[in-house]
């Protein structure tokens, strides 16, 4: 029963930041949005890293989310010239705050679910995913 209610409370949480970052209201409204469209590729690659056991779910968790980011890259960087403010953490809008703390919670979660991908770093296509997700964040 103790899980099912943290398991609920977390629901709630991701649903009330997801409805916050969706908004289209207010100038960072674009900003908030493409947020949390990252934040949710974030958590959908810590979630599938955690259930993969084998290098075959490994590279599509991987794959899965290089695609996610390649999609969302070329908005971000328009979004970067757009809003330079945003970059700069000490100007960074108030309304804009509370997501970036979660995308940073998230960035320490997603640094421990990449550490299973070392356990399968000689598997041909977990090599080829990293190399190809290397590529999209480095471009």
């Amino acid at each position: 029963m103790k899980v099912w209610k943290g398991m609920m409370v977390l629901g709630l949480a991701v649903a009330l930041v997801g409805s916050f970052a969706c908004s289209k209201g207010g100038k960072y409204g674009e900003a908030k949005e493409l947020i949390g469209k990252t934040l949710t590729a974030m958590e959908d690659f810590v979630k599938a890293m955690d259930k993969a056991t084998e290098a075959k779910a490994v590279a599509a968790a991987l794959n899965n989310f290089k695609d996610e980011m390649a999609a969302v890259k070329p908005k971000m960087m328009a979004l970067d010239q757009k809003f330079p403010e945003l970059k700069d953490e000490t100007k960074v809008p108030e309304d804009i705050k509370p997501l970036m703390k979660k995308m940073e919670e998230m960035a320490s979660k997603m640094m421990g679910a990449s550490m299973k991908a070392y356990q399968f770093n000689q598997d041909p296509d977990v090599q080829k995913a990293q190399e190809a997700l290397n590529k999209v964040m480095q471009d």
